[in-house]
């Protein structure tokens, strides 16, 4: 009997291990914008934003919208990511109005217009600070609105 319990107790503690492990959630929400270029939204993590000014704007992290008549017209975008696991992140949008795929930098100010889910102070300025523009992710996060 006491074997029973023991099998039945650790098939139920590493079943709900797995489970756990297995923890994703989703992000939706819309963008807004004012000029006619490309659009990124991205969802990084604290390291993603420490090398942003070395990275290119690419998938997984960035979805790539291409403006078109009808989205420049609506002068919004909708963005949806799913499966996410559990962690601390945060939601960067950037519109490529020089039109190289990258967070342009000039005297380390992004000079392109861009957005967070979280909104930061003015006297961050047109920099990125991780401690006012991070969330932690641990359910699903719908109706998210961002304006650049």
């Amino acid at each position: 009997m006491l074997k029973k319990m023991s099998v039945f107790f650790l098939s139920f503690w590493l079943i709900g291990g797995i489970a756990h492990a297995e923890e994703k959630f989703s992000l939706s929400g819309e963008v807004s914008f004012q000029h006619d270029a490309d659009i990124y939204i991205c969802l990084f993590t604290m390291e993603d934003i420490q090398y942003l000014p070395k990275n290119e704007l690419l998938p997984p992290k960035c979805k790539a919208i291409s403006m078109n008549t009808d989205l420049k017209e609506a002068g919004k975008v909708s963005f949806r990511f799913d499966s996410i696991p559990k962690g601390t992140y945060c939601i960067y949008t950037s519109q490529d109005v020089i039109k190289n795929g990258k967070v342009n930098y000039e005297n380390y100010q992004i000079n392109e217009p861009f957005g967070t889910y979280k909104e930061q102070g003015p006297e961050c300025g047109n920099q990125l600070d991780w401690n006012m523009i991070k969330f932690d992710l641990e359910k699903d996060i719908t109706g998210i609105k961002i304006t650049m």
